[in-house]
């Protein structure tokens, strides 16, 4: 099977901005730069996208669409992780998705993962076609999980009426099961986390995360994210973009091509999936 990457974009106000703002769409340099290394290297992203901010920076996705291969996916409406894929939740994203493109929305990815059985319920019948909201690692805490079972590589969840939909996994580091983000790289260190990507390889089918704040979490004027969190998140500043470009280098190196999430869902939809049961979904 052919080696396939996509970058994905989550597409939300910058993390512990009190003026909310989106840095990466609204600064001159960042945007710039984001575009050029996208277009440096062919890449395609999906942007996974808060949907009620169609409404306020509509045409700033439009301004990116525009420069760089771009397709919209869904992110929740608000994104609030207490309530991150209720039937609300996705029946306004998928409102305010095809008001603003005129198409239904294929794919969904909760917000810090938090999808369950009820969420990938409401998926199936709303007719969504994949969701990407998994971890296949572990993280402590409030928000935390243990996926360690769950596949690295895409899976199909059925529902006993006959419905189902593919699982795109956030991609992890294989083995070890660090996750395949910009925001880790930042945390190891460009060294350390070049070396577990050659020592461990990643799956066949990677998906590669980052946020607009991963470009630039450090230099945030009044950042309200405090403690151990917000040290990590500044890890490397200045050098997220060089970051990303050598991920994105490392991944034309190992041979993978770039496309479009929905691609990889047209190559992969008719292939013989691990399957896993909604009503037994934990």
């Amino acid at each position: 099977m052919k080696k396939l990457a996509c970058v994905t974009l989550d597409m939300e106000p910058d993390y512990g901005d009190p003026e909310k703002k989106i840095r990466l769409l609204e600064d001159p340099k960042y945007f710039e730069r984001y575009v050029s290394t996208i277009n440096k290297y062919g890449a395609k992203v999906t942007m996974f996208t808060v949907t009620s901010l169609f409404d306020t920076h509509g045409s700033l996705f439009q301004k990116l669409a525009e420069r760089i291969p771009l397709e919209f996916s869904v992110h929740s409406h608000t994104h609030d992780p207490h309530n991150a894929c209720s039937l609300e939740e996705v029946q306004n994203s998928q409102a305010a998705y095809e008001k603003f493109t005129g198409a239904k929305p294929l794919g969904y990815r909760a917000p810090i993962g938090q999808i369950d059985k009820d969420g990938l319920g409401h998926l199936l019948d709303h007719g969504f076609t994949y969701d990407a909201s998994v971890y296949t690692s572990f993280r402590p805490g409030k928000f935390g999980y243990n996926n360690l079972h769950i596949p690295n590589t895409p899976f199909q969840i059925t529902r006993n009426d006959g419905k189902s939909l593919v699982e795109f996994p956030f991609t992890s580091i294989e083995t070890i099961r660090i996750v395949f983000a910009l925001s880790y790289a930042k945390l190891f260190g460009w060294g350390i986390y070049s070396l577990l990507l050659k020592m461990f390889g990643l799956p066949s089918i990677a998906l590669l995360l980052s946020h607009p704040y991963d470009f630039y979490f450090g230099s945030i004027p009044s950042n309200t994210i405090e403690g151990f969190e917000a040290f990590a998140m500044a890890r490397n500043t200045g050098r997220e973009f060089d970051i990303f470009e050598k991920t994105l280098a490392t991944l034309c190196s190992q041979g993978y091509e770039f496309v479009h999430l929905s691609e990889v869902y047209e190559q992969i939809k008719s292939n013989k999936l691990e399957l896993f049961e909604v009503e037994n979904w934990k």
